[in-house]
């Protein structure tokens, strides 16, 4: 990794001032860190004659209040926005990701004011918690003259107010204005989209939209500007009050034109005195196109360009060589990663894919993550990547922890090892991310028994911990394991509770058995005559109970015996068959209520269509077959490298097929047993698999996005099925084989026409992932089991879904 040049990390935890380039004013930022500073002289310091000319470009940076003097191409929005906050106390800045929303605000609008001379500015970002963010923005401008710690208490202390609604945010701004009576505030909520990125709950987002957007700055002189990335206004759209108050009042920054991208490009080397060698400019005009999201890329490339100048020029050479526009990030990066061993590479990869956040109907974004997550171990490597300029660290106030983020989302889409991490690992990190959330919720629920993991939550993440331990953090893994110990001290608790039902079953079965036969012999000398009938039916209930009792149906066995010395109790008569039959009875009493055999967790169990045969998968990695009259275990199936996740017989009963961790399909041959075909094609686990009713065709679903139709008959693929967007949990065949239905985790259920392979439709309604689907015997009606707690039942007539939760 290359030393720090002169691009270095500084943090400020509580202010930042800078000298503004639109004059020698001071600008202060109450809780804005500007975590990177260019050491950039003003255009008339003598340090401009000088070899060493610091860079007037920024890089993936953006430009702040001391930046404002090499601050081009925005002229016109600036003004737009200035008169805005003559005006309007709410102003929503939206745009691309990486349009300079910041810079912008920063560098632009902030100088702006500031030759007003009477404008106080206080900055946040929402992160995971955004009423802490939010405090700590006001708390110095609400109580003044407050120590570090004080400050810090103080904050803590405002943001539950706030929260709770026992202090409103229109009394801290009327106090504010009452500490700063001739001036105004501005409160700047940048990269405003973090709401929906970092912060899980959403009971808490509403609260703080509602809090901060009930008009708390009307009357008074403070004006909230916020910036969010555009792709998010679905997001901020899909709560009505906060799209009742956007309605008309947003700012968009759409993309520069030609001539303001040409005041970018020349004007900051200009005021250093550094030129263009002829035709650069129009090439680098030519390269950046009109996408506003290519700004990042072109600032970056001019700060590697810069790097290389000759005397006094930028040079087509330089150009070339550092990959032009669209080339030179991916690799300044490239070189950068090219540097580091196998070790590194490795240790890299990991860290990297911990700061992307997959995007859900979004593109990829940014994530804080903490020293924590990712390990005292990677942290020196993190501060090398630090000063190669790919990541940027700091210090979260909220949490006093160490924090890193990827220096800017241009590198998410445009670096190629980064893509191809992602989409390795997409699963895995949205997976992680669901975790990380169910985390959330436990903690702030303080542990409270209904928040850890269960059912098909908790079997992936024991699999997910078992499989990938390196790339989950010690806090997420403690939680997966204290939620495996209360699932098995339920198990526990629950097998108690079994036990002591049967035994009070088995007593009152028994005392009631024993009864009748003390009965029965007292009684033995006043035996009369009577129905033959009813003596006849006695004798057959008796030899009836013995023969249920060897078939496993003890308390079956019982009721018949107790009904059989009832009738001779009745009678007063005496049977010495059924008396044996009956005392037999009760030495032989033994409990038989389950089938134990597995090594590890029955993943999946099915019946035969006779019902007479029982099969399970498990975790063992064996597939066992049961004799469902005796609960005796008829054999063992072996030849998967992972776990069992799904079983199923054929119509017939005949053919079992079986689907694995280990990505491939197995059909077996039940009466022999063997193998008969072991279908391969899927990239990843395979969750679901089943026969259609004539048993010609098997569908299967993998955590690969895809579902595949095999001919059973060859063991040949038919076809693919690839519209989810994410792990595909459940498949089964409709009663006439003609469509097809699955669910899956990205929260849908398809429907799908056998015969070509075409999606029929896609219906929506869960909130979370859909693990289980089927249809009703007439196949007029679907039912799905979902993550999010419901049940839906759907009428295929009508698509209408009905959810069931429990009360």
């Amino acid at each position: 990794m290359s030393e720090p040049s002169e691009i270095q990390q500084n943090i400020t935890e509580a202010q930042y001032a800078a000298t503004s380039g639109t004059g020698n004013a001071t600008i202060t930022i109450t809780n804005y860190y500007y975590r990177e500073e260019a050491r950039i002289a003003p255009a008339d310091s003598a340090d401009v004659a000088d070899d060493n000319l610091p860079c007037p470009y920024r890089g993936l940076f953006h430009f702040g209040p001391g930046d404002a003097e090499y601050f081009f191409g925005r002229k016109s929005f600036i003004k737009t926005l200035f008169q805005a906050t003559q005006t309007r106390n709410f102003i929503p800045l939206l745009g691309a990701s990486g349009s300079g929303k910041s810079s912008v605000v920063f560098a632009g609008l902030v100088p702006k004011l500031q030759q007003e001379s009477h404008w106080q500015f206080t900055h946040f970002r929402p992160g995971s918690d955004p009423f802490h963010a939010l405090a700590l923005a006001l708390v110095p401008l609400y109580t003044t003259n407050l120590n570090e710690t004080e400050r810090l208490a103080q904050a803590r202390q405002l943001a539950n107010y706030l929260r709770d609604g026992d202090i409103s945010l229109a009394d801290v701004v009327a106090q504010i204005q009452q500490n700063y009576p001739s001036e105004r505030v501005l409160v700047i909520a940048d990269q405003f989209e973090e709401l929906y990125t970092l912060c899980p709950d959403e009971t808490i987002r509403r609260n703080f939209l509602d809090k901060l957007t009930t008009s708390p700055f009307e009357r008074v002189g403070m004006v909230l500007v916020l910036t969010m990335r555009a792709d998010f206004l679905g997001n901020a759209l899909s709560y009505r009050p906060f799209a009742d108050v956007l309605q008309n009042t947003d700012l968009k920054l759409g993309p520069m034109n030609r001539e303001e991208l040409t005041e970018v490009i020349e004007k900051p080397a200009q005021k250093l005195g550094v030129t263009f060698e002829a035709g650069l400019v129009e090439r680098i005009l030519d390269d950046v196109e009109s996408e506003p999201g290519n700004l990042p890329l072109l600032e970056f490339a001019l700060t590697e360009l810069w790097q290389r100048r000759q005397g006094q020029q930028l040079t087509h050479l330089a150009y070339t060589e550092i990959g032009q526009v669209q080339g030179a990030l991916a690799r300044h990066a490239n070189e950068e990663y090219d540097k580091l061993s196998e070790a590194q590479r490795e240790q890299v990869r990991r860290i990297f894919i911990q700061l992307v956040r997959p995007g859900e109907g979004t593109e990829d974004t940014r994530r804080l993550a903490t020293k924590a997550e990712l390990g005292a171990v990677n942290w020196a490597l993190v501060k090398q990547l630090a000063d190669a300029r790919l990541v940027v660290t700091s210090r979260s106030e909220e949490a006093q922890v160490e924090t890193v983020e990827v220096v800017h989302e241009a590198l998410i889409r445009n670096w190629g090892e980064l893509r191809g991490w992602m989409d390795t690992d997409r699963v895995f990190r949205a997976w992680q991310e669901r975790l990380r959330g169910a985390m959330g919720q436990w903690q702030k629920t303080q542990g409270d028994e209904g928040s850890w993991l269960r059912g098909a939550a908790l079997a992936e993440a024991e699999e997910q911990l078992k499989k990938r331990p390196e790339d989950i953090s010690q806090s997420e893994q403690d939680f997966i394991r204290q939620s495996l110990q209360e699932r098995e001290r339920i198990k526990q608790a629950e097998a108690a509770r079994r036990r002591r039902e049967i035994r009070t079953a088995w007593g009152i079965a028994a005392g009631s058995l024993g009864a009748v036969v003390v009965s029965m012999g007292l009684g033995l000398m006043a035996w009369k005559q009577t129905q033959q009938a009813e003596l006849n039916l006695a004798n057959a209930r008796g030899f009836s109970s013995l023969s249920l009792f060897d078939r496993g149906k003890e308390l079956e066995a019982f009721v018949e015996a107790i009904k059989a010395g009832k009738t001779l109790q009745k009678q007063q008569a005496s049977d010495k068959e059924v008396m044996n039959a009956l005392q037999e009875l009760l030495n032989r009493k033994s409990e038989r209520n389950r089938l134990e055999g597995h090594g590890s967790y029955v993943h999946s169990v099915n019946f035969s269509c006779d019902g007479k045969t029982l099969v399970s998968g498990s975790d063992d990695k064996t597939i066992k077959l049961w004799n469902v009259e005796t609960g005796q275990e008829i054999r063992t199936l072996k030849g998967h490298n992972g776990p069992v996740y799904s079983v199923n017989f054929s119509p017939d009963g005949k053919t079992l097929v079986s689907g694995s961790d280990d990505k491939t399909i197995k059909l077996w041959n039940v009466e022999k047993p063997q193998e008969i075909h072991t279908l391969k094609g899927h990239d990843d686990r395979v969750r679901s698999v089943n026969f259609s009713h004539d048993g010609k065709t098997l569908v299967s679903g993998s955590d690969d996005k895809t579902i595949k139709l095999w001919n059973v008959e060859t063991g040949k693929e038919i076809r693919t099925l690839k519209e989810h967007n994410g792990p595909v949990y459940s498949v089964n065949f409709s009663p006439d084989g003609k469509t097809l239905v699955s669910g899956s985790d990205d929260k849908t259920i398809k429907l799908w026409n056998v015969k070509t392979g075409q999606e029929i439709r896609t219906i929506k309604g869960h909130d979370g992932p859909v693990y289980s689907v089927n249809f009703s015997r007439d196949g007029k009606t679907l039912v799905s089991g979902s993550g999010d707690k419901t049940i839906a039942v759907c009428s295929r007539m009508r698509y209408s879904v009905t959810s069931y939760k429990p009360c």
